[in-house]
C-alpha cells in the first residue's frame, strides 16, 4: 500500500534490529580499524625512516592496530547505527 506523496516520513529501522546490526559491526569495526592503523604504522616508519623489523610491517604495528581497531570498534557500528536510525525521507 503506498502513501500520499505529503505523508510523514518514517521513523527509520526499529531499535531492535539496529542493536543487532549494531553488535554485528563490532569486530568487522575492528578489524578494519586495525588494518588501516598497520597501513599507518607502515607509512610513518617510511617517513620517519624507522629501523625495519623483518616480517612485519613496522617495528611497532601492534599499538597502531590496537588503537585503530579501537577507534573502528567504536565508530563503525555507531555510523551504522545512527544511518539505521535516521527517517527515511517521504518520496516524492
Amino acid at each position: 500500500m503506498q502513501e500520499a506523496p505529503g505523508a510523514p516520513a518514517g521513523d527509520g529501522a526499529p531499535w531492535s534490529r539496529t542493536i543487532a546490526v549494531g553488535c554485528f559491526m563490532v569486530p568487522l569495526g575492528f578489524f578494519s580499524g586495525g588494518m588501516i592503523a598497520a597501513f599507518l604504522s607502515k607509512v610513518v616508519a617510511y617517513v620517519t625512516h624507522a629501523a625495519a623489523c623483518d616480517g612485519v610491517p613496522a617495528c611497532n604495528w601492534l599499538e597502531f592496530t590496537l588503537v585503530g581497531g579501537a577507534i573502528g570498534m567504536l565508530t563503525l557500528p555507531a555510523l551504522v547505527m545512527w544511518a539505521l536510525r535516521t527517517p527515511k525521507r517521504p518520496e516524492q
